[in-house]
């Protein structure tokens, strides 16, 4: 995969330097060394490709000894097995899986008795689905059991303080707080749960492999718990973008749209948010976050993201265009350095660093609670 990588950063900068020449004859070989890098790209990962039904077929024995052990009949139902991912990515997935499935059993599946009594069958039902959307995979783990406690769940953050008691919150804000480390609502503690571990290896796992999570409930009907996933930790579409002197590239799945920063946006610095067709969108400038020295441009452009439900605006210089990234791994000596998740070399022969979006939004949240903090002392 290294060595296709490598022929597609040498047909970008070999198309790069036809470009800014006359020979058409260079240009036509171009052309044709496009076609084949292309070609040998989609082979090479085609190769890399397998169903995802080989990872489902692990978890039937784990369902049937989980029902076994918490006395829980539970009917174990997949579909989408034909869903094919990168050979890497089901190798990544198998723990997250696993955590789900336990938590589906262990807390969102009722017994017996409390299943009939809510006018339930006796048999809960855990179903693994698969599909593509776009150029994502959704893995959704669901359960048709009594739904998130959302009561128990903010009681056990006020208890450990994670908010303050009476503080206004939407639900989903509240179900949020199953991914911090630490934080479980069972009454004990066994093999299976009240631990307070399992959630929060989740979310970190998918989003180390530039996916996310998505989490939705129905009181008396059961969970469903969403993995979005890339198709390849390899090669990604990406959004080419320059900040100052610097280029930086966004995943295109996180990118809904482009908007220009206007002069009103520029002058209401205080608040920092968009009105994107009457929809009020907080950005962020990526020339403060990332440090870049010097006056920026006239004309900066707002790249709209979404993570999970937040919706987030991105300023830049400029807009370059669509660009393939073939990742390449950071150095262990920027391993504390989690705005970025890898870089890529571009046609000239350049380094660009890609942004991890998450982690961008979280540092971006950080700062601000810090400054409201210390103007509130």
């Amino acid at each position: 995969m290294d060595r296709v990588g490598e022929l597609v950063i040498a047909q970008a900068r070999l198309s790069q330097l036809a470009a800014a020449g006359s020979d058409l004859s260079i240009k036509m070989i171009a052309e044709e060394i496009e076609r084949l890098a292309g070609s040998l790209r989609d082979t090479t990962m085609g190769a890399r490709m397998v169903p995802i039904g080989s990872l489902f077929g692990r978890f039937r024995r784990l369902v049937h000894d989980l029902s076994r052990d918490l006395g829980k009949p539970v009917e174990f139902v997949t579909s989408g097995e034909d869903t094919e991912l990168d050979k890497t990515m089901i190798e990544c997935l198998a723990d997250p899986l696993v955590h789900l499935i336990r938590n589906a059993i262990d807390h969102g599946i009722e017994d017996s008795e409390a299943r009939t009594a809510s006018g339930k069958t006796e048999q809960g039902r855990i179903e693994l689905q698969a599909v593509h959307s776009g150029a994502q995979v959704l893995v959704t783990v669901k359960d048709n059991g009594g739904g998130l406690n959302t009561a128990r769940i903010r009681a056990k953050a006020e208890e450990q303080g994670l908010i303050a008691p009476g503080a206004a919150m939407s639900d989903h804000e509240i179900h949020q707080f199953l991914f911090h480390p630490g934080f479980s609502t069972a009454q004990t503690i066994s093999a299976l749960s009240g631990r307070g571990v399992g959630m929060d290896v989740v979310k970190r796992t998918i989003e180390n492999m530039r996916g996310s999570i998505d989490l939705s409930t129905k009181a008396g009907e059961g969970t469903n718990v969403t993995l979005r996933l890339p198709l390849t930790l390899a090669i990604i579409e990406g959004l080419l973008i320059r900040v100052g002197e610097g280029r930086y590239i966004i995943p295109l799945p996180a990118v809904e749209e482009c908007v220009e920063l206007t002069a009103d946006d520029e002058r209401s610095r205080g608040r920092n948010f968009l009105n994107v067709r009457g929809n009020l969108v907080p950005f962020l400038r990526l020339r403060g976050i990332l440090d870049v020295p010097g006056v920026p441009g006239q004309h900066q452009k707002t790249i709209i993201i979404s993570t999970g439900e937040t919706r987030v605006g991105l300023v830049a210089d400029q807009i370059i265009g669509n660009h393939q990234t073939v990742i390449k791994s950071l150095s262990k000596l920027h391993s504390d350095v989690t705005i970025f998740s890898g870089a890529t070399i571009l046609g000239d022969g350049t380094a660009a660093l890609i942004l991890d979006v998450v982690q961008l939004v979280a540092l971006a949240q950080s700062r601000a609670e810090k400054q409201q903090m210390s103007e509130a002392a």
